[in-house]
């Protein structure tokens, strides 16, 4: 089989960067190793700007709910940041229902799909490059997105995996629960919870819900250089969060652990994304934000620019790594930044945060702006200066009421 351009990985990085090169005439054919609609681990939260930059998902029936509300809270519980809007403060998905709608968009507009076969192997030479699937077959091509997860194939046969990798871990469950029980428990508003270093984890815990059900889970990170003896089980973390939340009367008592799934993710973007005919996008490149483990946002916009600097690079007949690297400069200047400026900041998930927290929640403006960067609706690199001084100025204030 032959094709312009191969897109390993069907998520949301794979499927906009199909839908983007078949709209523009190129013969493209998405892979995945699963049978669509498939299951994904996550949250299913993603932020609004999600829906303003990809118009054609803000009226489909791909979103599940939405959200208006929602706390932060500090690891005694003593403090929180909470917020309730007009307007939706995050949508929510389902992941298999999300992803497979966003396959069917990318086939509608002209890409070829085919799930359930698994890339072994890409092999690059100076006049195209070859896939191996699972099945034996190949697929030749000029060039090669690798969207195909954390543990990308294509990230590692190309020699763009790094030496070390850092990553963060998750394991949670999508609970079912009936609308009307889920109002009762979360309001209309469907609130969402975050624990920070909840249960001595380094990490957050979760609970998003949902039209008719609740997603709840935790998320450890793995620190760079730093011993990981002290990381917890996240299956017994998972249990005990549920019973403290039980404990709280933040979610029904008989609510039941029935299957539980975990999933990682990296939590610096690699320094290259780039080689002789091949693009990197989504979490293989390292693109979800490492605070949040959200990776949406930055997938999608991944899958476009790469499908962008791609058909560029057919008209002019150059698929070699220095014409590619083109892309690695657009993505950096979009969100690069931001993922930059957060993945410096994983390193204070060791660090107490009670006092951070007591001054955010007596602060309303400082409040605000912290909530905006953690539902992605405002960018941390452009706030930063703001979020410093405003913070700057509660702490000379709470030191000149001590005189």
């Amino acid at each position: 089989m032959k094709k312009e351009v191969v897109v390993v990985g069907a998520g949301p990085a794979g499927s906009a960067a199909a839908k983007n090169l078949a709209e523009n005439g190129i013969d493209v054919l998405l892979i995945d190793k699963a049978t669509f609609p498939r299951d994904k681990p996550c949250g299913g939260a993603i932020p609004m700007k999600v829906l303003k930059r990809f118009s054609y998902l803000k009226n489909s029936d791909l979103i599940e709910s939405f959200s208006y509300g929602g706390a932060v809270y500090s690891s005694s519980l003593r403090y929180k940041v909470e917020t309730e809007k007009e307007k939706p403060l995050i949508a929510m998905v389902h992941r298999d229902k999300f992803d497979a709608g966003l396959v069917d968009i990318a086939i509608e507009k002209g890409a070829d799909f085919i799930g359930g076969k698994a890339v072994k192997n890409i092999k690059i030479s100076p006049d195209k490059a070859k896939i191996t699937v699972n099945d034996g077959s190949t697929i030749d091509a000029e060039i090669v997105i690798g969207a195909d997860g954390f543990k990308s194939i294509i990230r590692k046969k190309s020699g763009l995996s790094p030496k070390k990798e850092y990553f963060a871990v998750c394991i949670f469950e999508e609970y079912p629960m009936s609308s009307k029980t889920v109002t009762k428990w979360f309001t209309e508003k469907r609130s969402v919870h975050i624990f920070l270093k909840i249960l001595g984890m380094r990490g957050y815990g979760w609970l998003f819900p949902k039209k008719d059900s609740v997603n709840i889970g935790v998320g450890e990170y793995q620190f760079l250089g730093r011993s990981n003896e002290d990381k917890k089980n996240l299956t017994d973390l998972h249990k005990s969060f549920l019973s403290f939340l039980k404990d709280q009367k933040i979610i029904p008592k008989d609510l039941k652990i029935k299957k539980l799934q975990g999933g990682g993710f990296l939590i610096w973007p690699l320094k290259k994304t780039y080689a002789d005919r091949v693009l990197l996008c989504g979490d293989a490149a390292g693109f979800v934000n490492p605070i949040t483990g959200e990776g949406i946002y930055n997938a999608m916009i991944s899958g476009e620019i790469a499908s962008g600097v791609i058909i560029n690079s057919l008209e002019k007949e150059d698929t070699s790594e220095s014409f590619l690297s083109k892309y690695q400069k657009i993505w950096k200047n979009d969100f690069g930044r931001d993922l930059k400026l957060l993945s410096r900041s994983t390193n204070r998930w060791g660090i107490e945060n009670e006092t951070f927290i007591k001054r955010i929640s007596q602060d309303n403006k400082l409040a605000e702006m912290f909530l905006d960067v953690m539902t992605g609706e405002k960018s941390i690199y452009q706030m930063r200066w703001k979020i410093a001084r405003r913070y700057i100025s509660t702490v000379l204030k709470e030191k000149i009421k001590r005189k």
